[in-house]
C-alpha cells in the first residue's frame, strides 16, 4: 500500500501541482510568489508575506531534488524569488518586514521573528542551489539584527507583532529549523552555535517537566501561560518538533530520540481523532482538546515524525487521510481547514502549504537526495 502511496502523491506533485503553480503561482512582473490562489484557480491581490516567498523558495528547490523540475529551471526561479525577496523585503535593519502588495510595497512592517526565520530558511535553500555568497551574506545580517536587537536575557529571541512583544516557542522552532539547514549547506560555526542554543531552548524552556507538552505561549522568563491552570499545546507543532529533533540528532549525534518520541505519543495520545484519521489543531495542558479543527498542515508534520521515528503505520494512515480529506487531486490544490462540524472552511488556497506538503512527500517516499 505504501508504494501505492508514494507513487501516487509524487505523480501527484510532478503532473497536477508544479505545472499548476509555475503558471499560476509566479508574478511574472517580478518572479515573487502569490500568496493564494481561489478554488476557481485564479490567483488573489492579498498582501504576500515573506514568508510564503522562504516557503516557496523551498518548495521548488525540493521539487528539483525529487527530479521534478529540471536544475536550469529551478535555478531561474529561484534567483528571481530571492531578488525579490531583497528588494522588496529588506528592512534597512537588516531584518525582513512581514508582507508587501501586490506592487511591492510594504504592507504590513512587523519585523516578527517568524517572518525572519522563514527568511533565513528560504535563504539557505537557495544558496545550495545558486551557491552565491550573496545570499549568505544576507542570511548574516538577519542574524545579526536578530542577535543585536532580539535577543532575550533567559535566552532566545523576542516576537513583535503590532509593537507589542511576545514570546512563542513556534518561530523558534522554524528558527531551529533554518539553522539546521544552514549547518548542512555551510561550514560557519555560527549556525552551529545557534542550533545549540535553540536545542536547549526548547528541552529546557519549552517543554514542561511535569507534562512533557510543549507549551506554546510564555511570559519573558519562558513560563508556559495559562488559563484556568492549564497552557496550551499544539500537536502539529509536537510532530514537528520531534522531526526536528531527529534531524539535530543526525547533524550532531547529540541522543534525542527518546525525546522525540516522548513528544511524537503525546500528540498521539491527546492531538488525534478518536477514529486515528486526523490531528487537532490545539489541545489543553490537562489533555483535553481545545479546537477539534484540523488544518492541512499538522496532518503533514505527523507523517513526517511517524516516517522517521518508524511508525510506518501511522505514516500511512496520515498520508491516506491527507489525501483524502485535504487534497484537490486533479487541480493540484489543497483545502486549508476541516472544522470541528466536519465542513471545510472556504477560502482560496495558501501557497504557504505546499512548503508543508512537499516536506512530508519527500520524508515519505524517502528520495529527498540530490545533496
Amino acid at each position: 500500500m505504501k508504494t501505492a502511496q508514494m507513487q501516487m502523491s509524487l505523480k501527484w506533485l510532478t503532473e497536477n501541482v508544479f505545472p499548476f503553480w509555475i503558471q499560476k503561482g509566479i508574478d511574472s512582473k517580478n518572479g515573487s510568489f502569490v500568496e493564494s490562489i481561489s478554488l476557481d484557480g485564479e490567483p488573489q491581490s492579498s498582501p504576500r508575506r515573506a514568508l510564503v516567498q522562504a516557503r516557496q523558495i523551498y518548495s521548488f528547490v525540493e521539487a528539483y531534488k525529487l527530479n521534478m523540475i529540471d536544475l536550469d529551471t529551478v535555478s531561474a526561479i529561484v534567483e528571481k524569488a530571492v531578488g525579490s525577496l531583497i528588494k522588496f523585503y529588506e528592512n534597512p535593519r537588516g531584518a525582513y518586514i512581514h508582507s508587501v502588495d501586490v506592487s511591492g510595497q510594504p504592507a504590513n512592517q512587523d519585523l516578527d521573528l517568524y517572518t525572519q526565520a522563514f527568511v533565513l530558511f528560504g535563504l539557505a535553500q537557495a544558496y545550495d542551489i545558486l551557491r552565491k555568497e550573496e545570499i549568505k551574506h544576507e542570511a548574516l545580517k538577519v542574524l545579526k539584527y536578530l542577535n543585536a536587537e532580539r535577543k532575550l536575557p533567559a535566552g532566545g529571541f523576542s516576537e513583535i507583532k503590532n509593537n507589542e512583544k511576545m514570546y512563542h516557542s513556534n518561530p523558534h522552532m522554524h528558527l531551529f529549523e533554518a539553522a539546521l539547514v544552514w549547518t548542512k549547506v555551510d561550514d560557519d560555526p555560527r549556525w552551529h552555535a545557534l542550533t545549540l542554543e535553540l536545542c536547549d531552548l526548547c528541552l529546557n524552556k519549552f517543554i514542561d517537566p511535569v507534562t512533557g507538552f510543549l507549551a506554546e505561549h510564555f511570559d519573558e522568563q519562558w513560563n508556559p501561560l495559562r488559563e484556568n491552570g492549564n497552557f496550551i499545546f499544539e500537536p502539529g507543532h509536537h510532530f514537528e518538533w520531534a522531526w526536528l529533533l531527529l534531524q539535530y540528532e543526525e547533524v550532531t549525534g547529540l541522543k534525542l530520540m527518546e525525546q522525540s518520541q516522548k513528544l511524537f505519543d503525546l500528540a498521539e495520545k491527546f492531538g488525534v481523532s478518536p477514529d486515528r484519521t486526523l490531528a487537532y489543531d490545539e489541545v489543553w495542558s490537562d489533555g483535553q482538546p481545545k479546537k477539534t479543527s484540523s488544518r492541512f498542515w499538522p496532518q503533514c508534520e505527523r507523517i513526517k515524525a511517524a516516517t522517521d521515528l518508524g511508525q510506518t503505520a501511522v505514516a500511512d494512515e496520515a498520508m491516506q487521510s491527507l489525501f483524502k480529506n485535504f487534497i484537490i487531486f486533479e487541480k493540484g490544490m489543497w483545502r486549508d481547514t476541516k472544522l470541528a462540524s466536519g465542513e471545510f472552511d472556504s477560502q482560496p488556497v495558501k501557497a504557504s502549504s505546499l512548503y508543508h506538503i512537499i516536506n512530508a512527500i519527500s520524508v515519505y517516499v524517502g528520495t529527498n537526495s540530490k545533496d
